[in-house]
């Protein structure tokens, strides 16, 4: 240890309590809080986000082209599924609505697995119930139309009310049973206008063959890269969207909620910083006489200007490690023990809180808390060795 440093050291540790100790001790104490805070918002977030991209990416696809030309030989290099899209009329007893009609080609195990999972009541099935097909409808559209299982309803494809106005007559559509009821609770937008029918009942109705193609990653992570390949490719500029721009809403709403948090919670290590800046100002004016003796005794200004350095940095590490020990802390013992457990019974999708910590999440605190830390000792220490 050369003789800055253990100056430094001794100024850490003084023998007597005074005022501008207590400083100290409430600024360290302000960076431990806000780092261990950022370190447990953050991965809550992360958590939140996890949750709600497995609820997104298990009932949608990962990439989705918009492109009715793309061929089935290049579908097949990416091991794409086709999907029918269309808004139709409904009609029913009590009313009318315009809704949202997807279906998926009857080899495409992992959307079927996924409607399935989300039936509220009835069943997943859609062929035909006698000789009328069978359709299921989101929760939303069963509540707005008051449908029961078992009901019948009518179907109007765009295509169709076309035609009926140019030929001055009433479109014909077609006839379906609801034979379930969903509810994904991944989209409000999809459990609020969605039914999933047969891909030849949707065909008879529009005409038009697949809309879409689906793809389902191993990890849906990769999905922005997969789609840039695709978009690159084969000049789909525009036409090809990740489960994270089909929910755009709520995927650019966590995102931004998270950058909020961030910035109001960094707010707390900024004051503990400022109390920083006045603990060691405050010391400096305290110890003039001590820096004059240093002088005295050959230590150069940037020897005094290294003591205050040194005194912040040792502050910031001291306390945003103590700062990432407790987070990391309360963030393992969350996902270990669950202290804040949920009842599924009641309606809660999760067990627990979530909290997924993410190493660079971690970094960046530590990083920031050092960084601000030590810049918090550059006033104090050039007005010491000035003096």
């Amino acid at each position: 240890m050369n003789f800055t440093s253990f100056i430094a050291k001794r100024y850490l540790r003084p023998r007597r309590l005074s005022f501008v100790g207590i400083i100290g001790i409430v600024s360290i104490f302000g960076i431990v809080l806000g780092t261990a805070s950022l370190i447990i918002v953050m991965s809550l977030f992360n958590g939140f986000r996890g949750v709600a991209r497995d609820l997104m990416t298990s009932f949608g696809p990962h990439i989705r082209v918009h492109a009715a030309a793309f061929s089935e030989k290049e579908a097949q290099r990416w091991n794409m599924q086709p999907v029918w899209l269309s808004k139709l009329v409904m009609r029913a007893p009590s009313g009318m609505s315009v809704v949202q009609a997807q279906s998926s080609s009857t080899s495409d195990a992992e959307a079927r697995r996924a409607l399935a999972s989300s039936i509220i009541y009835g069943s997943s099935e859609l062929g035909n119930a006698g000789t009328i097909p069978g359709i299921v409808v989101a929760l939303g559209v069963a509540q707005n139309l008051q449908l029961g299982l078992g009901d019948t309803v009518s179907l109007v494809s765009p295509q169709q009310v076309e035609a009926g106005l140019a030929g001055a007559s009433i479109p014909s559509g077609a006839q379906a049973i609801v034979s379930g009821v969903f509810q994904s609770n991944s989209s409000r937008d999809i459990d609020e206008t969605y039914i999933f029918c047969t891909p030849e009942l949707l065909s008879s109705l529009t005409g038009q063959p697949a809309a879409a193609w689906d793809i389902r990653l191993q990890n849906p992570e990769h999905a922005r890269d997969t789609a840039n390949i695709i978009a690159s490719e084969y000049s789909l500029e525009g036409f090809v969207d990740t489960w994270e721009d089909m929910n755009r809403g709520v995927y650019d709403t966590m995102r931004l909620e998270r950058i909020g948090s961030f910035i109001v919670l960094m707010l707390i290590i900024v004051v503990a910083v400022f109390n920083i800046v006045v603990s060691l100002t405050m010391g400096v004016v305290e110890k003039q006489r001590d820096i004059r003796v240093l002088k005295t005794m050959g230590l150069t200004n940037a020897m005094i200007r290294s003591i205050y350095i040194k005194q912040g940095l040792a502050i910031g590490l001291l306390s945003v490690a103590i700062g990432t020990i407790i987070g990391i802390g309360l963030c393992l013992g969350q996902q270990q023990f669950h202290w804040i457990a949920f009842d599924m019974q009641q309606g809660f999708l999760i067990p627990a809180l979530p909290i997924d910590i993410e190493t660079s999440d971690v970094l960046v605190v530590v990083a920031v808390g050092i960084l601000l830390s030590a810049s918090a000792a550059v006033y104090p220490a050039s007005t010491a060795a000035r003096s």
